[in-house]
């Protein structure tokens, strides 16, 4: 469950980093980190707790992994020191080492312990590409509260910047400017016809469920004291591939935050006065659970390209530098043919090339290759596929 992170600054970098005491032949080493968060309505316990998460996903960040989970903090001390992290590292230890307030603010200062794992994914150096559109209001008649109908124009521009603040092995390469339903399986051409003209491998498809309000009961000790307004967000997204329509990854959030404007102001879903406020910062937050959530669950899956061209022994494919592909870099073809099983669904088979091609020369998003063992390329068409080996 996602927990807001009410005011806390999505800024926030490693302010100090120590690559000192533990280098070992286990490659392990101390990481400093700083995080600041605002103390909203004199809760300095959420403060510290975010603030202190914060420092520990920058740290991992910069380590090379990101969290998967932190476990839970008392007294701003984690009490399970024991994180899951994403593929290139993992945590023996995280100590308190500073906390400062100020101006509203707590600094929280920590020192992790991170060791490299020995184990990572053969295909993770290749990120993979994502294509969405603008999401769809499943209740248009909740924007009313606030004139936010063009928030669903907003968020993939958020959602985009959180993958490219957060993720490690995946980015939105494209927002198509239209809105699309919620898309399965069941929409296979709509799919691979979107990920075919953003050339893109995956499939993000988002949906806003809800955007309601909630007047809160008022508390018959505090009568005197006015609570603002809580504001629903529902969101529900998806990530298809984009070759087989096949749903690798779905997740429904839903949480609920003060809704700090008058219920008959307008807002500005563009501006930063939402953005800067309780419920703009829950949803941020969730945008960047989605791109962690979405970047791990691409990390160990295989980064697939298309054939473009096919000229005199020599292959263009659409994957180059900007998804991490090098000069000499192997290559396997193959096809993908679908079928139906006998329950109707369908499923893929991976025919494979017998001869693989090295790459040749590299260019943006486009590289060239010949075959690696000077065999003739026979039988390879345009738009079959392509895989690091």
């Amino acid at each position: 469950m996602i927990r807001p992170l009410l005011k806390v600054r999505l800024t926030i970098t490693v302010i100090a980093l120590q690559i000192s005491l533990l280098i070992s032949s286990a490659n392990a080493a101390w990481f400093e980190s700083t995080g600041e968060a605002a103390i909203i309505n004199g809760n300095i316990e959420l403060a510290r707790q975010n603030a202190t998460q914060e420092a520990i996903r920058q740290a991992l960040l910069f380590a090379g992994a990101s969290v998967h989970s932190v476990q839970k903090i008392a007294n701003g001390v984690l009490q399970n020191d024991d994180l899951v992290i994403r593929a290139t590292g993992e945590v023996n230890s995280v100590e308190l080492i500073d906390e400062i307030h100020h101006d509203g603010f707590i600094s929280v200062s920590v020192r992790a312990d991170i060791f490299s794992q020995q184990k990572q994914c053969k295909t993770s150096s290749l990120a993979k590409g994502l294509v969405t559109t603008w999401s769809p209001l499943r209740d248009k008649q909740q924007a009313t509260t606030g004139q936010v109908f063009k928030i669903g124009e907003k968020l993939p521009e958020l959602l985009q910047r959180s993958f490219t603040q957060y993720a490690q092995f995946s980015y939105i390469s494209e927002i198509m400017p239209f809105y699309t339903s919620a898309l399965s399986s069941r929409n296979l051409e709509q799919v691979t016809a979107l990920a075919k003209k953003a050339n893109a491998q995956y499939v993000l498809s988002a949906q806003i469920e809800d955007i309601g309000m909630r007047t809160p009961q008022k508390s018959a000790w505090k009568f005197w004291e006015d609570q603002p307004d809580l504001r629903q967000f529902g969101y529900q997204v998806a990530v298809l591939d984009g070759f087989t329509g096949t749903k690798v990854w779905q997740k429904t959030y839903q949480i609920e935050a003060p809704w700090d404007f008058n219920r008959y102001q307008a807002v500005d879903v563009g501006s930063s006065r939402l953005w800067q406020s309780q419920y703009g910062e829950a949803i941020l937050n969730v945008m960047m659970d989605v791109a962690i959530q979405v970047d791990e669950t691409l990390s160990c899956l295989p980064a697939y390209g298309r054939v473009i061209q096919v000229q005199n022994e020599q292959l263009m494919v659409n994957i180059g530098k900007n998804q991490g592909l090098k000069k000499g870099d192997e290559l396997q073809l193959f096809q993908v043919m679908q079928f139906h099983d006998p329950q109707g669904q369908i499923q893929a088979k991976y025919n494979l090339h017998p001869t693989s091609v090295t790459i040749e020369s590299v260019y943006a998003n486009s590289a060239s290759a010949v075959s690696s063992d000077n065999t003739i390329l026979a039988n390879i068409q345009t738009n079959d596929f392509v895989s690091i080996r």
